[in-house]
Parts: structure tokens; C-alpha cells; sequence
């Protein structure tokens, strides 16, 4: 069978270990080299132009319907917890009632995180996003497992390594980040939150221009968003137009200098790269928001 291996950043190191494993088995192998970024981003275009009969996807579970069959390798991690949580159960002293968040490759430790949390007298709560397959899970661009619950809890924690997943989370409880890789246990500032997101609100109200963002990608492509987006856009009396790529660099969209603001319709996380924007970066909810303001401005 003819393979195309795909890995996230994180894992790309495994993949001459693994490309072996698979040629050893008979297979013709081939190893996408291009940026992924979530299961929303499988490798299609390389799977069809090398005639793969399955794509490998490394790192992420099912999310979305493919032309090609993909095959999930979520690539579970055991690591050690005691000494993160003896300084996560310090800082959680006084909250009683306890969301626990992790990632795809922490999910099966989820009954042992929970027993050390009942243990020290928690209540532990799990929820599940639209998009995730598990609960407790976190995505990317889906943290339902923690707003689905936010009412029911006093405090998240979540366990996991680096801030991209805890980043998505847009509650109003305390968020607790637990990384068994460095061992540091820290608060996570909402608040950075909230700022960043009233700055591109301020700065988009005076936008004349806006720049609509449609990624091609199989989990990302909402073109029918992108158009009734651009409607309400120029029903301000604003200038929208709709750009179409399969990877959104926004360094490379400086080179049109022609707009103000863009509208996201791709990942949510592409806000993230706010800087290398050089222009506010809203999501669709933004989106709403900034409407209502523009609606009240021209009253």
C-alpha cells in the first residue's frame, strides 16, 4: 500500500522512525513535509498528486469527513504527574469544584488526574467541545470542554505541555496550567485575553477596509461565512473582499497594503499571530461585536 505519513511540528522528529516501521511492513512510504496544524489540515493535495491509497495522521483524532482515507494515530503520552499536581492541588486550595483539560495525548491519564484530584477532596467536572472526540479534550479551535462546564466549576486545570491549547479558553474562572514536561505550574493571565481582544476592536472600528480570510483547507474552508461576512461588511458602508489560500501567511498578505482589518473565517487560533498581522485579526464572534458597535456609532 502506498502511504503518506503526516505529522504535526511537535512530532516531526518521529517520522524517519516511523517511515521505517511502515517499510518494514511492505509499504511505499512517503512523509508530507509541509506545516500542519491540526487534524483540520490533512495532507490532501500531497495524498492525491503522490496517488496515496491512506494518509498516516500523527498526533491528532478524527475530525473531519476526507476524500482520501486517513487512518488516526493519536499518539498517546504517559508521562509523570505527582510532581505537578502536588503544586497544582496547592494552588487550587481554596476551589472545591474542579474542570480538568487536557490534550489528545493526555486524555487516557484523565481517570488517574481525577483520583488524585477526588483524593484530595475536588470535585472534578469533565465537558466536551462540538468538535473534540473525548471529553476533558481540548482543541485548538474548539474549547467546549471548558465553556460547556464553566458554570459548574470554581476553577479549571488544565494538563498539558506549552500554552496554544489553554489559550483557546475563554472563560471567566481561573485556569490553572499544569506542564508534567517542565514541571511548572502557573496561572494562566485572561485577562491578556480580554485586553488584546478590545484592542483589535478599537482598531477595527476604524478600519475602511477589510480583508476576508478563507482558508482551503478540508477542517477550515467556510466560504458561505466569508460571503454573508463580506454582506454585512459593505451594508456599513464598508470595502470588503474575500481572500481565497490554502495557508494563510500574513506576511505575505502585507503585500496587497491595501487593508485595514482582516476577518478570520479559517482556524481561530490564526488570531494569534495578531503581530505578524500588522492589522486587528477578528474571528467571526469579534465580527458580531464590532457590528453592534459600528450599528450604535452610526445611531
Amino acid at each position: 500500500m502506498r502511504l503518506l505519513l503526516q505529522f504535526p511540528e511537535g512530532l516531526k522528529a518521529q517520522a524517519l522512525e516511523k517511515a521505517r516501521e511502515y517499510e518494514e511492513q511492505g509499504h511505499e512510504v512517503f512523509i508530507s513535509s509541509a506545516p500542519c496544524f491540526g487534524a483540520c489540515d490533512l495532507a490532501l493535495e500531497e495524498a492525491k498528486a503522490v496517488k496515496a491509497d491512506k494518509i498516516i495522521h500523527f498526533g491528532h483524532s478524527e475530525f473531519t469527513d476526507s476524500p482520501v482515507p486517513v487512518e488516526y494515530i493519536e499518539y498517546p503520552m504517559d508521562v509523570k504527574y505527582d510532581a505537578v499536581m502536588k503544586k497544582a492541588l496547592k494552588k487550587l486550595k481554596k476551589y472545591k469544584r474542579i474542570g480538568l483539560l487536557t490534550t489528545v495525548q493526555h486524555v487516557h491519564q484523565i481517570p488517574e488526574l481525577r483520583e488524585a484530584l477526588e483524593k484530595a477532596g475536588k470535585q472534578v467536572k469533565l465537558g466536551k467541545g462540538r468538535l473534540a472526540k473525548y471529553e476533558g479534550q481540548v482543541l485548538g479551535c474548539d474549547a467546549g470542554a471548558a465553556s460547556s462546564i464553566a458554570d459548574g466549576v470554581d476553577a479549571f486545570l488544565y494538563f498539558g505541555g506549552g500554552e496554544f491549547h489553554p489559550g483557546g479558553v475563554n472563560v471567566e474562572k481561573p485556569l490553572l496550567i499544569a506542564n508534567p514536561f517542565s514541571k511548572a505550574v502557573e496561572w494562566f493571565d485572561l485577562k491578556r485575553n480580554e485586553k488584546f481582544r478590545k484592542g483589535r476592536l478599537t482598531r477595527a472600528l476604524l478600519a475602511k477596509t477589510f480583508g476576508i480570510l478563507v482558508s482551503t483547507k478540508a477542517g477550515q474552508f467556510n466560504v458561505e461565512i466569508a460571503q454573508e461576512a463580506k454582506r454585512k461588511i459593505e451594508e456599513q458602508g464598508k470595502r470588503a473582499e474575500i481572500l481565497v489560500s490554502n495557508y494563510i501567511d500574513f506576511d505575505a498578505l502585507q503585500n496587497f497594503r491595501s487593508f485595514d482589518a482582516y476577518i478570520n473565517t479559517a482556524c481561530p487560533r490564526l488570531r494569534d499571530d495578531q503581530e505578524r498581522a500588522k492589522a486587528p485579526v477578528l474571528n467571526m464572534d469579534d465580527l458580531a461585536e464590532l457590528l453592534k458597535l459600528l450599528d450604535s456609532k452610526a445611531q
